[in-house]
Order: structure tokens, then sequence, then C-alpha cells
């Protein structure tokens, strides 16, 4: 095979090409590593850093948690360059997720930037109207209220409740299965259930009775404590636990209606012990 010499006009054409192509190469990475310096220099502007955080609509939640929670957040560099708590490149989903994952108990929640150097956290937080308090009702009846947790209207477990004595809250006792570590970010039973037992509760209550707390039992009996008024123990409301609870509240409010049932119950409510719901069309009542 013979080589084909080549021109040296050719060669000097392609020794100017490679090194136009480099000059380029060189320009434009300098041109990338300004603009990337001047976007990290722009993004440490004091203008535009966030620096002064509003919560609004904090009840039970200690706002300064989430004013910390949130500047932990802006905390720190993209990538070693770019400044987190600019107003315009800040972590917003990851500050409204972690939010939400951090403090359950928030039911809606609304970041907003107003200018470029203030946050607006609008929250609205769950009510807490119901506590979930284990499945056994502690033998000792002054730790009732010890361990519980803040559920919603729904049955839903939120948050862990501090120690409440007495009737603030109503409480649920009910097994949640053996294989529950925790009852956050679970419901405490069916949704509809849960809804049912309400309205029952609630129904019981505008007879003129008040409920404290209610026991689910696993054998399928059901126990509503009602406040007690000197007694020595809550007196209480038996029923089935798959019993048809409109047909249970209209048994009992059929026997309210009648005065001499209701003037005993109302004037020996001190000593009641229990009234039962669990045979048809028959209300069993027992005093002390």
């Amino acid at each position: 095979m013979r080589d084909i010499p080549t021109s040296p006009r050719i060669v000097e054409i392609k020794r100017k090409t490679r090194k136009k192509f480099w000059r380029l190469f060189v320009l434009f990475l300098i041109l990338i590593i300004s603009i990337i310096i001047g976007l990290s220099y722009f993004s440490n502007d004091k203008h535009l850093i966030i620096d002064d955080i509003k919560i609004e609509g904090t009840n039970i939640i200690d706002p300064n948690n989430i004013d910390s929670f949130i500047k932990e957040k802006l905390t720190g560099k993209y990538i070693y360059l770019f400044a987190k708590a600019n107003s315009l490149i800040y972590p917003e989903k990851g500050i409204y997720d972690g939010i939400l994952k951090e403090f359950p108990r928030i039911e809606e929640l609304s970041i907003t930037r107003e200018g470029f150097k203030t946050l607006h956290v609008k929250i609205k937080e769950r009510a807490g109207s119901y506590l979930y308090c284990g499945k056994d009702l502690p033998t000792d009846i002054t730790l009732i209220g010890e361990n519980c947790y803040f559920i919603n209207n729904d049955g839903y477990v939120f948050d862990n409740a501090p120690y409440f004595s007495g009737d603030v809250y109503f409480k649920y006792y009910v097994s949640m299965g053996d294989d529950i570590t925790t009852p956050l970010g679970k419901n405490i039973m069916d949704e509809n259930r849960f809804h049912e037992l309400v309205r029952f509760i609630d129904g019981v209550e505008s007879l003129g009775f008040k409920g404290a707390y209610i026991v689910i039992d696993s054998e399928g009996i059901d126990s509503l404590y009602l406040v007690k008024k000197g007694n020595a123990t809550n007196p209480k409301i038996i029923f089935k636990n798959d019993a048809d609870l409109d047909v249970m509240l209209d048994n009992l409010s059929s026997a309210m209606s009648k005065s001499e049932f209701a003037n005993e119950i109302n004037s020996k409510y001190d000593t009641l012990s229990y009234i039962d719901l669990r045979f048809d069309n028959k209300v069993i009542y027992k005093f002390q």
C-alpha cells in the first residue's frame, strides 16, 4: 500500500480548525463558569434571601417549632453554590411535604411568598374532638386518659395527646390489631362504623346522658361509659357490636319518653350501674 502525500495546505487548514475549535471550547467553558459564578453570587444577594417567616393558625402546635423546621430547610446551598434561602429557588415542595410529615396535627397548609424576603405559612389544625387511648380500659380509673392520641371526626389518629384527666375529651378504647406498633396515621376502625358510633353517642347525649368513653370489646360487646355524678364508678350503656345502632337508640329513646323510667333513672343516676340494650325491644337497667 502506498502512502498518499498530504498537501501542506490541507495540514495547515486542519491545524487551524482544531485550534479554532479548542479556542471556542475554552471560551464557552469560561462563559459557563462565569454564568454559574454570577448566578451563585446573585442567589446570595441579601435582597432575595428569606429572613422572615410569618406563621398563622396554630393553637396547639408551637409556631417556634415550625419556624425552626423551615429555617433548617433553608440553611445551606444547592451543590455548594446556590443559597437555598433564595426566594426564587427555595425548596418549597420540600418544606411543604416536610411540615405535613413532621406535624401530623396539620389538616390544611398553605405556604406563600410575600415579596422576596418573607414566607407566609397558614395552618389549619385538625380538630381534636376525641382521644384514642388503646385497646384496654385501665383497671386503675386514675390512669384513664393516659397514653392517648388525638383522633379527628373520621377516627383518624393524627397526634400524641398530653394527659387529660376527667372528661375534657371523649375517649375510645378499641383494638386496632396486634401487629400495630403505633396508631399514628391510621384509623382506629372503619370510617363508616366510626361515624355510626358518633351519631349514636350524640343521640344518647340528646336524651340527657353524657358520654365519657367507649370500650369496643373484642368479644362483640360494646360499653358506652357515662359521666358519673357521685358514682363510685361510671354507669354504662351496654350493646352488641353488630347491633343496629339506630334501633338501639330508638329503644332507649322510647324508654326515656316514659316518665316513670326517666324519673327513676334521673333521680337515682348517682347509683346507676348500667343500661343494657342487648335484648330486642327491651331496655334492662340496674342500680348499685
